[in-house]
């Protein structure tokens, strides 16, 4: 659903650019996952086979009220019509990927074991805009399962320099080598 989903939200911040609209779009789509993120019963009620997209539509233009913005609404509505409104909760997080990689933004979500100090974390920056040509922010969190490194993921792209996998993939390699009769004496 990711690869459709991105397709949709392409289309909506093309729209949303040639109106110059795309901030109030986005806080619109931001709106809206918020009420479909919070709202369990509302995230069923969309997503169920039981429930007709017109039915669906109904409660979606409820949701959205008479504020939202008309690309929001039309693109809500398109999602309904074709069957994937249990998505729409979703279309928030594609529109500002799409947003940041079409204005040259990057978040790059970076894990490590200890928390980065400013030094490391201006470098990694550094490196990760040389890398992209993009502005890149950081979102930060710590996992001492680690043991060291960092594991940083760009939309799909995960770089992966953690201790623990460099471990990890030691052992692999070591459990397929053969070994040889000069080492089982």
């Amino acid at each position: 659903m990711a690869g459709v989903l991105s397709r949709y939200a392409i289309a909506l911040y093309d729209l949303a650019a040639a109106a110059d609209e795309t901030v109030l779009v986005g806080r619109d789509l931001d709106a809206l996952a918020e009420v479909v993120g919070g709202n369990e019963e509302l995230r069923i009620h969309i997503s169920s086979p039981q429930f007709t997209n017109d039915t669906k539509k109904r409660v979606l233009a409820g949701v959205l009220g008479s504020e939202a913005h008309d690309l929001v609404r039309r693109t809500v509505m398109l999602l309904a019509d074709k069957g994937r409104a249990g998505s729409v909760g979703d279309l928030a997080a594609a529109y500002h990927a799409v947003a940041g990689s079409k204005e040259g933004r990057a978040v790059a979500n970076v894990t490590s074991a200890v928390p980065l100090n400013d030094d490391v974390r201006n470098k990694l920056i550094q490196h990760l805009q040389s890398i992209t040509g993009n502005t890149v922010t950081l979102e930060e969190s710590v996992d001492p399962t680690l043991l060291g490194g960092v594991r940083i993921v760009m939309g799909s792209r995960m770089i992966d320099g953690s201790l623990r996998r460099r471990l990890e993939s030691i052992g692999e390699r070591m459990a397929r080598a053969p070994l040889s009769a000069a080492t089982a004496n």
